[in-house]
């Protein structure tokens, strides 16, 4: 890459890891609703796609927070990422009198496009989140919040080579394939980055899929590192991954490998970036704010449940944030989006605005795991 073109790219990265903007992106979300007073004691389920993931908790968390607040009552469903647990707990919210089905992260809603049909049988407004537009035609859902995939990857790509200033490397991505399109998306946008940027770099892919890393990712990249010396570049596809693979960096006794993209976010990954190895290796955990993720999840079902249009699919979005481990210690501490967006959706679902200690507390990756409002 030319040196105009590094600069570009570190220009992207920077704006990546700055905090975004609320206006610029609820202006999107469908205006103010009416009125949410039928919502109160109307029960929620809220279905995390894995719950050992933390950021799949935090957005459960967040979610449940703001339906409190909202006068719903939620239940979140706890799970080890099956589609025989998810569908237990539609089926569970079908014969308990719920109004509101949510779910997502780390999951493929179609799956369970039979249990989810019977919930709208049954008038359960059902949203998603972390979908592809595919996966959710296939679930036949429409109040759903996106991922704008293509883009974490295209922004950690450009991370890695401007790194490098614009010199090949040599990389290997972790994918896990049965989270569907979404890692195809993420996949073929690294390509297309590299292509463009850095023509002369190489990429080659390993499968882990997600009930396997904690036993399979450490020592698959310990193999590959050690089958492939000259690699220097890791993009594992999910933050989930992360501790799983310093170990196998370590256990490869291999310096100054670094990883890209792990999208994901959640408060214990972004404390690796904090301490050496992880300071050292992990140069972005490319993240949705889990907390905003979960409110826009439930204003998608709040409009669903009030009779009103879903905010459209491109629109239904939340700011990336590149977590790197220069605002790690930011993130941990102010939650990396600032506070003024719970007050944003606050105003959308007509509640009053938060202040002090309770605001802060409700907008950080800590405050949506303590459950504070």
């Amino acid at each position: 890459a030319s040196s105009a073109n590094v600069a570009a790219l570190q220009a992207d990265v920077a704006k990546a890891a700055a905090t975004p903007s609320f206006s610029d992106y609820g202006s999107t979300y469908g205006g103010k609703i009416p009125s949410i007073a039928n919502l109160a004691g109307k029960k929620i389920m809220i279905i995390p796609g894995v719950s050992a993931l933390a950021a799949c908790e935090e957005i459960a968390q967040a979610a449940s927070n703001i339906a409190k607040a909202s006068g719903m009552v939620p239940t979140i469903f706890n799970n080890t990422g099956t589609t025989a647990e998810h569908n237990t707990a539609i089926e569970d919210a079908i014969h308990q009198g719920y109004a509101a089905v949510i779910m997502g992260c780390a999951m493929d809603p179609s799956t369970s496009a039979p249990a989810i049909a019977q919930a709208q049988k049954a008038g359960i407004v059902v949203g998603t989140y972390g979908g592809t537009p595919d996966m959710d035609q296939r679930a036949n859902t429409t109040y759903n919040t996106d991922d704008p995939y293509a883009l974490d990857a295209k922004l950690a790509t450009e991370q890695a080579i401007e790194q490098h200033n614009g010199q090949p490397f040599n990389a290997i991505a972790i994918t896990s394939t049965a989270t569907g399109p979404a890692t195809v998306i993420e996949e073929d946008a690294i390509q297309a980055e590299l292509a463009k940027d850095c023509p002369k770099c190489t990429l080659s892919a390993v499968n882990v899929e997600v009930p396997q890393w904690q036993t399979q990712v450490a020592s698959t990249v310990t193999s590959q590192l050690l089958q492939h010396p000259n690699v220097s570049v890791l993009f594992p596809d999910y933050a989930g991954e992360l501790t799983y693979v310093l170990a196998g960096i370590q256990a490869a006794h291999r310096t100054g490998v670094k990883t890209y993209l792990a999208f994901g976010g959640g408060t214990p990954f972004v404390q690796l970036q904090t301490v050496s190895p992880g300071k050292d290796v992990i140069q972005s955990d490319v993240s949705e704010s889990p907390p905003w993720t979960g409110y826009l999840l439930f204003l998608q079902a709040a409009r669903g449940l009030e009779k009103l249009a879903p905010i459209p699919y491109a629109q239904a979005i939340g700011p990336d944030l590149m977590i790197t481990p220069d605002n790690a210690d930011s993130v941990l501490a102010t939650g990396g989006f600032g506070d003024q967006w719970v007050n944003g959706f606050r105003a959308l679902l007509g509640l009053p605005a938060l202040t002090g200690s309770a605001l802060h507390a409700a907008s950080t990756l800590n405050g949506a795991m303590t459950g504070k409002p």
